[in-house]
């Protein structure tokens, strides 16, 4: 047991957090290398924070440690979305999960896979005409479309104008995570982002809301309703939370990815069977997760990969370094798919894409299979190939995405 190398400095001035937010995966691998360690202290949000970037220390932290650590998006997510899983810890976080968990069991994510495969199948149809594509902007509207027609029973085709207005609410709702917490509105003056970030709260509950009170409403929004949630406003904001730019944004980010890496040589393959389009799908959620990073506020003194963190420390875990951890990984920067074809069942245990532990992601099946869905969709219908010349670079937060638009060609095959 030793305390991590680095230092936490002075508040205020010591503050990391701009650097940090500039480039989170720079920010990183400059410490790791400057400390000759993937565990190391620093200060991020005016607390003194410990990054967790060793596969080994991640899954201790999220798996072995977790009762020791509370999760930490409290400070700066919390008025954005309200009272759901995500701030809540303790026995109240045991209750909510097993109520989320009924929503999201195997039966009932088979319930919704008639629509996600309608959906898919309608925006794929004329793609190669289309081409070339905004990768990226086009998996956004369609996971967008998907989330929608789910969790809200929502159809785009016949609820054009209330479509619209969703997604340009979910739009600002967004920024106001990226944005300073202010809100401020001043006569003949417009509100900062901040504010209308919570304007746009206000309105999609609102939305929510009356869809919930519609009798015609069928699917999750009526389990929702029926789910035995303490409080009412429990079931709205774990529904804004679920229709929010968040999902659709990570999905992008993963097939975005995946469009990217996978190459001509696997189109085959995978288009086989689901055995190699799985491993396809690991290596994309290992080498690319659409969060490189979590957090964790330690509330009891632990040891994490023979390091010690303090209770009052937050800690930092880097989903993206430790799934490339040479320790957990050969040839950890390389896309190699096959990887997976014969790994023993504990290897997938080193990916923290939908983290681990008890407080991993609950809709992680309804994620695959939207996943897979598309995936397995677009390798029967289309081969593609990306332009040479694009800068292919991403940006890491909140999300990951493209720092530029990707463009791809899809051929409809014979």
């Amino acid at each position: 047991m030793t305390t991590p190398p680095g230092s936490a400095g002075l508040p205020i001035v010591g503050d990391k957090s701009l650097e940090f937010y500039k480039d989170a995966i720079g920010f990183v691998d400059r410490n790791i290398a400057h400390n000759k360690s993937r565990i190391f202290l620093s200060r991020l949000l005016s607390k003194p924070t410990v990054f967790v970037s060793s596969n080994k220390g991640v899954k201790e932290l999220l798996e072995d440690k977790a009762m020791n650590c509370d999760l930490g998006y409290k400070a700066f997510m919390y008025e954005i979305y309200g009272d759901n899983i995500l701030f809540t810890d303790g026995i109240n976080s045991v209750v909510l999960r097993e109520i989320l968990h009924n929503l999201f069991s195997a039966e009932s994510v088979a319930s919704y896979q008639e629509s996600i495969q309608r959906l898919t199948s309608r925006a794929l149809e004329d793609l190669h005409s289309r081409s070339p594509v905004n990768v990226y902007k086009f998996f956004k509207r369609l996971t967008t479309e998907i989330c929608l027609s789910v969790f809200l029973d929502i159809d785009f085709q016949t609820a054009q104008e209330l479509s619209s207005q969703i997604c340009e609410l979910t739009t600002t709702h967004w920024h106001g995570i990226i944005s300073v917490p202010v809100s401020i509105k001043m006569p003949m003056m417009s509100s900062f982002t901040y504010g209308k970030a919570l304007e746009a709260k206000a309105q999609l509950l609102k939305i929510i809301q009356d869809k919930l009170k519609d009798t015609t409403t069928s699917g999750f929004p009526q389990k929702i309703q029926n789910a035995r949630f303490p409080h009412a406003n429990l079931a709205h904001n774990h529904l804004l939370l679920f229709t929010s730019a968040l999902v659709p944004k990570a999905l992008a980010s993963l097939l975005t990815s995946f469009v990217i890496a996978v190459k001509k040589d696997d189109f085959d393959k995978a288009n086989c069977g689901s055995t190699f389009l799985d491993c396809l799908l690991l290596e994309v959620q290992r080498l690319y997760p659409p969060f490189v990073a979590g957090r964790r506020l330690v509330r009891k003194d632990c040891v994490v990969d023979g390091y010690k963190l303090h209770k009052g420390q937050a800690a930092m875990y880097m989903t993206r370094q430790a799934q490339r951890d040479p320790q957990a990984f050969t040839k950890p920067e390389e896309f190699l798919p096959q990887r997976w074809i014969n790994a023993e069942k504990d290897e997938r245990k080193k990916l923290f894409c939908f983290g681990a532990g008890p407080r991993c992601c609950i809709g992680q099946n309804f994620i695959w299979n939207i996943l897979r869905t598309i995936t397995q969709s677009l390798l029967r219908k289309y081969t593609w190939n990306i332009p040479e010349g694009q800068d292919l670079s991403f940006k890491w937060l909140p999300v990951s995405r493209p720092s530029h638009d990707v463009l791809a060609n899809f051929v409809e095959r014979s």
